[in-house]
Order: structure tokens, then sequence, then C-alpha cells
């Protein structure tokens, strides 16, 4: 399988605290399955846009390439991919006009994109189109945990309608996040509103990279076939920067 989201990069956001901590969800994932991931620690380092503090692309493929040093050594059979999660807002975009922030897998073809946890901008749409007139291809993340979309999945519609992909975190699917997560999340994958599934791993025991158990729950949803899809074909697409669909 591909995890195309996880914070397993140590020491620069919430997420892996070490690099024992970063090894520990390594050896999690492969035992798992999980065969490729994309490291995609937040753009900012804070809760706050903060220009002093931020994952620039030098920063985490740097990291990138110390975790790949350290996988070899250990001998676990991962591979690392450099990406971010990319915030919502004119702020992040004018930092991706200028070189400073990471698409996935450094193709400029596609971006993990974190909207505001309770709020949807009117500027949303604007950004999502900015940033297909340059050849980026938004994935909207989580939205199954989104206050807004939980309200009104229409809203995540028009975004996919517009040319967005969405991305649902497996552990929402297997209620790691309560009964009414789980009950959106499944709602959203029978509108067919999402086109992976991926781990938002931050540690090894609150938020583990572990995605089996879910692609098992969506395979009854959808069939293994289109279950398997998004977590292999389609995210291993993204990460050759190729078209989806």
């Amino acid at each position: 399988m591909i995890d195309i989201h996880a914070h397993i990069l140590p020491g620069v956001d919430d997420g892996a605290k070490n690099w024992g901590q970063s090894l520990e969800m390594a050896r999690m994932a492969v035992a798992d399955g999980i065969t490729v991931m994309v490291a995609t620690p937040h753009l900012f380092k804070g809760r706050t846009i903060d220009r002093t503090r931020l994952n620039t692309k030098e920063i985490i493929l740097q990291h990138v390439a110390q975790l790949r040093h350290r996988l070899y050594e250990e001998k676990i059979p991962l591979e690392i991919i450099p990406g971010c999660d990319f915030p919502l807002g004119f702020e992040s975009l004018q930092l991706l006009d200028d070189g400073r922030a990471l698409t996935i897998n450094d193709a400029n073809r596609y971006l993990l994109l974190e909207l505001p946890d309770t709020s949807l901008p009117p500027a949303t749409e604007e950004i999502c189109f900015y940033l297909q007139s340059k050849g980026i291809t938004p994935i909207i993340t989580h939205p199954e945990r989104h206050m807004i979309i939980q309200e009104m999945p229409y809203k995540l519609k028009r975004l996919i309608d517009s040319g967005c992909l969405a991305q649902m975190t497996g552990n929402s699917l297997t209620g790691w996040f309560g009964r009414r997560v789980k009950k959106i999340s499944r709602q959203l994958v029978k509108l067919g509103y999402v086109h992976l599934l991926a781990t938002d791993a931050h540690d090894p025991k609150g938020r583990p990279p572990l995605l089996s158990e879910a692609v098992t729950e969506l395979s009854r949803l959808v069939g293994e076939n289109r279950a398997r899809a998004m977590v292999n074909d389609i995210p291993g697409k993204i990460i050759a920067g190729e078209p989806c669909f």
C-alpha cells in the first residue's frame, strides 16, 4: 500500500517527536503492508501562520534524506517520498510561488490541502482554482473531520466538481475518531466523494500509521478493487505526477 499523508519526520511539527518514534512508525507501517509513505509535515511548524517557523522545501528534503538513510541502516523496507501538509490561505500560496513550499514528490502536480478546522473561507474555491491554473491538483485532506463538510457534504462536492480530489483518514472509517466521524465517513464514501485513503499518522500510539483495517472496511462499501485503487493505483499515479482519472 501507499500512504500519501503521514507526519513521520521527527521534530518538525506535531508528528513524530524523535528518530526513535519515526523508526517505530516506519516498522508499524511496513508490518501493516505499507511500502511507500509520503512524509507530509505541516508547512508551518506551529498552529499559526509564522514565516519564521517554516518547514521549507529545503528543510523537508533534508529530513527526508536523513530518514531514508536511517531506514537503510535499520533495514526497514519503506520508501519515503517528500511532500507537505499545505494550509489553505493566500500566505501559503505566496510561499508556493516563491518556491519555498513543497508539492508531493516535488513534482508540482499534486498538493495536500488542509482546510481550517471549523470554517470554509469564501476564498477556498478561488485558491483551488489558482492552484489548478498552475497545473497543481489540490487534494482536500480528511474532509470527514471538517465541521462544515460534516453538516453540508455538498460543499465538498463543489470542490470535487471543480477539479479537487479528496483524501480520507483511514482510522475515520474504523471508528478511531468516534461514531459520528465514522458515520459521516461511510456516507462520503458511498456518495463517491473520496478518492484516496491515507493514515495521517502522527505517532506510534495516538495516531498510528495503519491502513489495512480501514481498507477492509472500505472494501465492504465499494468493493475490493476500488478500495485497493485508493491505496495503490491512485496514490501511485499522484507520486508519479500522472493523471489519476
